[in-house]
C-alpha cells in the first residue's frame, strides 16, 4: 500500500504528538478527530492507518465504539527515527510505482458501475422533476 510523503510524515507527526499529550501511553481517540487534525479524507485515513501499524509506528486496538479507535505510539520520540521510517516509506514508494494491470482492470469496473449507479439517479430525478413541473402546469392552468 502507497502513502505519499507528506501524507506519512503528517500521521507521524500527529500520531508523536498525541502520544507525548498522553504521556506516552495509550490513548482513545476518535478517527474525526485525526481526520480534522491531518486534513485527510477518511479513505486516506483508513490507508494511513493500515500502513502505520504495518511499519509498527503506531498499534491499534478497536475503541469504545466503531467511531473511536485505541492508539499506543510504539517509536521513540527521537527526530532520527522518524525521519528514518519516512525516507523507508518514501523507498517503497519509489519500488511499488508499476500497478498491476488486473488492480487497473478492477478500478476501471468499479468506476463504470458507480457511473451507472449516478446516471441512474439523474434518470430518476429528470422523471421527478418532470411529473412536478406537469403538476405546477395543471395547478396554473385551473387557478386563470
Amino acid at each position: 500500500m502507497k502513502l505519499k510523503d507528506k501524507t506519512y510524515k503528517k500521521f507521524v507527526v500527529f500520531f508523536e504528538k498525541i502520544s507525548k499529550n498522553h504521556d506516552e501511553n495509550e490513548f482513545e481517540i476518535a478517527y474525526s478527530e485525526i481526520q480534522r487534525e491531518t486534513g485527510v479524507a477518511s479513505i486516506t485515513l483508513k490507508k494511513a492507518i493500515q500502513v502505520l501499524k504495518k511499519d509498527g509506528i503506531v498499534e491499534v486496538s478497536p475503541g469504545r465504539n466503531t467511531r473511536y479507535g485505541r492508539f499506543r505510539y510504539l517509536l521513540d520520540t527521537q527526530e532520527s527515527s522518524s525521519k528514518e521510517l519516512i525516507s523507508k516509506n518514501n523507498k517503497e514508494v519509489n519500488n511499488n510505482d508499476e500497478i498491476s494491470i488486473d488492480s487497473l482492470a478492477l478500478q476501471i469496473k468499479n468506476m463504470t458501475t458507480a457511473i451507472d449507479q449516478l446516471r441512474q439517479r439523474v434518470r430518476t430525478q429528470e422523471m421527478s422533476i418532470s411529473v412536478i413541473l406537469d403538476r405546477i402546469a395543471e395547478l396554473e392552468d385551473n387557478n386563470i
